[in-house]
């Protein structure tokens, strides 16, 4: 009877021995691996546990491939992390080999599914700014629900602007120019149902254009002359929208869109300060200063005498005006001329005689003067 006995602990001993060897197979944790699924932006850790065999273990891609954007890494003598962030969507069948110290070895297909992108940067570009005006701009995320830490990862903003974390670039450059530089987004999902990080970046190119100033394309008018002129400005980026900020003179009015237009009742000279905001948004007080002249007008009352024969100059004088001055002259005395640019009278009487005669001038405003003189030639 216990001869019998002992043939079967015998026996229980070889079962026990046999099964504890098969268990002790160099093999994967798990048998049939199901990796969670990838998404493309998402920060990804996919553990791989290994067993028995001896140690050191390693893992090696034997056919297929990764997700683009995911490696293998050993993080202690027999286990193993796919990690990264995939940059790909689509299905990826992965044969992974595994060894241990001895050389012995294992596979098993692994098959990871990576998802569309579900949290990405929804701005696509920047606005632009000017020199010496206040600028701000929000980042903007899109897809999943998240709170978002954001950061310039390489190039850098225009001088006088920073980014919060929050995303929000702001303040007021000093500098003109063109700046390009990578914006960072690490979103942390607030819902449960898709719970992880992800992560964007985006390159963006922000101008900032020169201050805005102003200047009058003709800073002068002229009593009882219809303005010609308009305010221009530098910097910025058009359309300009303008207002009038102080009182400008007499007869005259600011258009929106920088035209002065009206005519002049009183001369002197003026400061007209104007408010101009440009496309986006940059504002600025501007002043110009605007002279308005007398209406042009021939002030010589007569002209002297000539005598015949002999040479003859006399300038015919005037007052106000614009310059830019063109004389005419219509019936003068045989042998005397009018400088078109200076309004002199020269030459040589030929005969004798008293002669009518008009002396015209016109200025760069378009103003006209005409006196009609008697010229006594003996």
């Amino acid at each position: 009877m216990s001869f019998r006995f002992v043939k079967v602990l015998l026996l229980l001993a070889l079962l026990a021995g046999g099964f504890a060897g098969v268990a002790r197979a160099l093999d994967f944790d798990d048998e049939d691996p199901v990796p969670p699924p990838a998404e493309v932006g998402l920060v990804y850790s996919y553990e791989i546990g290994t067993h028995a065999g001896c140690l050191p273990h390693r893992l090696e891609i034997l056919s297929g491939e990764l997700p683009p954007g995911l490696s293998i890494r050993r993080i202690d003598l027999d286990t193993h992390v796919v990690e990264g962030m995939a940059t790909e969507p689509g299905v990826f069948n992965a044969w992974i080999g595994l060894k241990d110290c001895a050389n012995s070895s294992a596979e098993t297909l692994f098959t990871f599914t990576v998802w569309v992108r579900r949290w990405g940067i929804a701005t696509e570009s920047l606005g632009p700014a000017a020199v010496g005006s206040a600028y701000a701009a929000k980042l903007e995320g899109k897809g999943v629900p998240s709170t978002v830490v954001w950061e310039v990862t390489s190039g850098a903003l225009p001088a006088g602007l920073t980014l919060a974390k929050a995303g929000t670039i702001s303040g007021t450059p000093t500098a003109a120019g063109s700046s390009t530089f990578t914006v960072k987004g690490t979103a942390e999902s607030t819902d449960p149902a898709s719970a992880g990080t992800r992560i964007d970046s985006r390159q963006f190119t922000l101008n900032v254009s020169a201050q805005l100033s102003a200047a009058l394309s003709r800073s002068v008018a002229e009593v009882g002359i219809p303005v010609r002129s308009s305010l221009v400005a530098t910097g910025g980026t058009a359309p300009y929208t303008w207002s009038a900020k102080s009182v400008l003179p007499a007869g005259l009015a600011l258009g929106s869109n920088g035209s002065i237009s009206g005519v002049p009742r009183r001369t002197g000279a003026v400061t007209i300060t104007a408010h101009v905001v440009d496309a986006n948004g940059s504002a600025k007080d501007v002043s110009v200063r605007l002279v308005v002249r007398p209406r042009l007008a021939i002030a010589s009352k007569f002209l002297p005498a000539a005598t015949a024969g002999h040479a003859y100059r006399a300038n015919v004088k005037i007052r106000g005006g614009a310059g830019g001055l063109q004389w005419s002259v219509r019936g003068a005395s045989a042998g005397l001329r009018i400088d078109a640019a200076t309004g002199r009278l020269s030459g040589s009487p030929s005969v004798a005689g008293t002669f009518r005669f008009t002396v015209r001038v016109r200025d760069v405003l378009g103003a006209v003067s005409a006196k009609t003189f008697i010229l006594t030639v003996h």
